[in-house]
C-alpha cells in the first residue's frame, strides 16, 4: 500500500490528528498549569521553589517561584499551543483535493510568522521579566527562525501555485 502525501487517506491527513492531538494536549496542559498557579492546588512551595504534582503519573513540573520561571512556563506552553494548533491547520488545507488554495497561503503565512518572529519577542520578555536571555533557549530559537524562513519559501510557492491554477481556469 502507498501512501499518499496530499489528499484524503494520505500523510498530510495523519499529520492532521497527530498536531490537532498535540494542540489539544498542550492546551489542557497549559490550563492545569494555569489553574495549579491560580488556586494552588496540585503545588507545593517551600524554600522559594514550587513544585506542581501531575495527576494521573508519578512526575512533578519543579522551579524557582518567581516571575521569571512561571512567564517562562506559561509563554512557552502559550507558543506551542499555537505552532501546533496553526500546524495542524496547515496539513488540513493539504487535505484537500486542491493543494494550491488562498487558505493554505493563509495558514502557511501564519506559521511564517509564528515561527520568525516568536523567538524574538520571547527574548524580549526574557529580557523584560528576568534582565537576563536563557543561551539555552537560543538553538530553539534559531531553529525557529530557519523553520519560518523555509515556510516563507513555500508561501511564494503556494502564491505562485494559486496564480496559475487562476490562469488555467480562465483559459478554459
Amino acid at each position: 500500500m502507498k501512501l499518499k502525501i496530499f489528499g484524503k487517506k494520505s500523510l498530510s491527513q495523519l499529520l492532521f490528528y497527530i498536531t490537532r492531538l498535540t494542540t489539544i494536549g498542550y492546551g489542557i496542559f497549559l490550563l492545569f498549569i494555569g489553574y495549579a498557579f491560580a488556586s494552588e492546588d496540585f503545588i507545593g512551595i517551600s524554600n522559594g521553589q514550587f513544585q506542581i504534582e501531575v495527576p494521573l503519573t508519578d512526575s512533578a513540573i519543579k522551579g524557582y517561584y518567581d516571575l521569571s520561571t512561571i512567564g517562562s512556563i506559561i509563554v512557552f506552553f502559550i507558543f506551542y499551543t499555537l505552532f501546533f494548533y496553526i500546524l495542524s491547520m496547515v496539513f488540513k488545507t493539504f487535505r484537500e483535493e486542491v493543494l494550491f488554495t488562498k487558505l493554505a497561503i493563509k495558514y502557511l503565512t501564519y506559521f511564517t510568522i509564528i515561527n520568525l518572529f516568536f523567538p524574538f519577542v520571547y527574548g524580549i520578555l526574557q529580557i523584560i521579566i528576568s534582565y537576563k536571555i536563557d543561551f539555552n533557549d537560543l538553538s530553539i530559537a534559531f531553529l525557529h527562525i530557519i523553520l519560518g524562513i523555509f515556510s516563507m519559501f513555500i508561501v511564494t510557492i503556494f502564491k505562485q501555485g494559486v496564480q496559475l491554477q487562476e490562469e488555467t481556469e480562465l483559459t478554459i
